[in-house]
This record gives C-alpha cells, structure tokens and sequence, in this order.
C-alpha cells in the first residue's frame, strides 16, 4: 500500500492482509535494502494475530525520494508512517542500519517495542566497504555477502531468468563483467552464486549511491547514551558468527541491559539470519514477541 506524507509517497509492503483490530510487526530494512528483505523471513503463524509490515525508506523499492540517507531522517519518516497507519504500540525489527533506525525511533516515539537485529552502536563501517559501495552495488554487495554470510541456506531458484546457475545470465562463467549495477566478479563456482542470489538482488535499488550513502549514515549515525538507557523493552537479535556488527557485552549498546533476558545470539549465524536461517530466527523472533 501507498500513504501520502508530506514529503514522500511512502510504499508500505503488506504480508498479510491488514486487519485494523491486530496489533502490528513492523520490518525497517538494512542499508541498500527494501520491503523484499521481509519475504526472506519465516513468520510462522505470528500472521494470524499480527499485521506484518515492511517498510520503503525513502529512495528505497517503491517509496519516492529524495535519499537524504540519515538515521534520524528515516526514524522521523517511520514515525509518520506509523502515525499515518494508525497503528498503537508497534513491535518495530530493524536490521543492521534498520536497527540504528528502530533505535532512533523508539528515542522519539515511546510506544514502539524495539528489536534490533545485527545491528551495533557506533555503527562503524569500513572504508574499503564504503569504496565498494561507491556507484557499484555489485561489488559492494558481493563484499557484505562475502563477510557477512556463514551459512548458505538450500535454495531453489524458481525462475530460469537467472541463467545457467547465475553465471550465464552475463554470458561467461568467469571473470570480471559489467551488470546494471556496476562491475561483477563471476565465480567458477557457480552454487554460491545461485544461494546467494535471493539476498544480493535485494540490494539493486534505482539509484546506485544508495548503499554508499546509507553506508556513510550509520558510520555518522549518534545518539545521547542516556537517550539509549531510557528507552524499556528494547530486544537484541546477534549472530554468533556476524563478522559485520559483532556482539559485544561492554558496548555502549548494550552493557547497560540484562543479557540474559533481552539478547538472543543465534549459533552459528553471520549477519544475515533471515537468509542464513529462517526457521531458527522465526523461533527466537515468535519467543520474544510472545
């Protein structure tokens, strides 16, 4: 669905039908990402009694722009959104960059139930990633996948408009070619690219400077720690192999919460357990949401 606000026609992406007597689960992307993210997940039956929503940052799947790319921009822009819906005490899950977004949120709008997946305070990002990104969401996107997936989940590609086991949709099996998106490193082993297919076409959005820019933000991105403190019920999702946004106990983040209750490490997960696994994320997600 579409919702008018003042400065952006906002794309609200429904996994279920919308039902005004639920309670809702809304799904705030990663840098470079848009609703398609949420179709990677397994929800289990939390359809049933929730509306699931995942939202169109601006300049992001079908939400207009500009992309202004920061942090408070987007929880601002979420606000609305929310306030536009209607929608009473939301459960907001924000990944990665998604997670600095439902942070910031949840400094302004109390009546979010924040959980952060992925996602670390500062949230530091490398240059040699920020160079990747810069106009090339192939190599960017190939260089998140290489450190940030552990676990490949069995896929099966449902359409043949990938090519020949992804490397013949660019006519050769190796080498270095140039896509939509800016250059590609094709593999000789053509499997992985056929895994990681689902996740890496999340991140071709209309304007390539968009990873590169909500990259910059998250990098940028600073909250008062008492702002943090002050913020109740807030949950956090970790994978235990996450190379991207590390766990870490003495954070600002999270040092001063009870681990024990409110963070969840996934064993064995990189930085993206939606993809990596589902079904394992959906136990802990229906777990802290119940």
């Amino acid at each position: 669905m579409f919702i008018e606000l003042e400065n952006h026609k906002a794309h609200i992406f429904n996994h279920n039908e919308y039902d005004d007597s639920k309670e809702s689960i809304i799904l705030i992307p990663g840098a470079g990402m848009d609703h398609r993210m949420g179709n990677l997940f397994n929800f289990l039956d939390l359809p049933n009694s929730f509306n699931i929503l995942s939202i169109d940052l601006p300049g992001h799947g079908y939400t207009s722009g500009p992309v202004n790319a920061d942090i408070k921009d987007y929880s601002q822009f979420c606000n609305d959104v929310i306030s536009a819906l209607k929608v009473q005490n939301p459960i907001v899950i924000g990944h990665s960059m998604g997670g600095l977004v439902a942070l910031d949120l949840a400094t302004i709008n109390k009546n979010t139930n924040p959980i952060l997946m992925n996602t670390s305070y500062p949230l530091m990002v490398g240059e040699i990633l920020l160079q990747h990104a810069k106009g090339n969401l192939d190599q960017a996107a190939e260089f998140l996948t290489k450190y940030g997936v552990r676990v490949l989940p069995e896929v099966e590609i449902k359409s043949s408009g990938f090519g020949v086991m992804g490397s013949g949709f660019y006519g050769r099996s190796k080498g270095v070619i140039k896509s939509p998106y800016g250059t590609k490193t094709v593999e000789s082993d053509p499997e992985r690219e056929i895994k990681l297919y689902p996740l890496k076409k999340i991140f071709n959005q209309t304007h390539k400077e968009i990873l590169s820019k909500d990259l910059q933000a998250c990098s940028s991105y600073r909250v008062e720690i008492k702002e943090i403190n002050n913020i109740e019920g807030i949950k956090f999702i970790f994978g235990e192999k996450d190379k991207l946004a590390r766990f870490n106990e003495e954070s600002e983040l999270i040092k001063h919460v009870d681990i024990d209750t409110n963070v969840r490490i996934l064993e064995g997960s990189g930085h993206f357990p939606y993809f990596e696994m589902p079904d394992k994320l959906a136990l802990v997600l229906k777990d802290i949401i119940n």
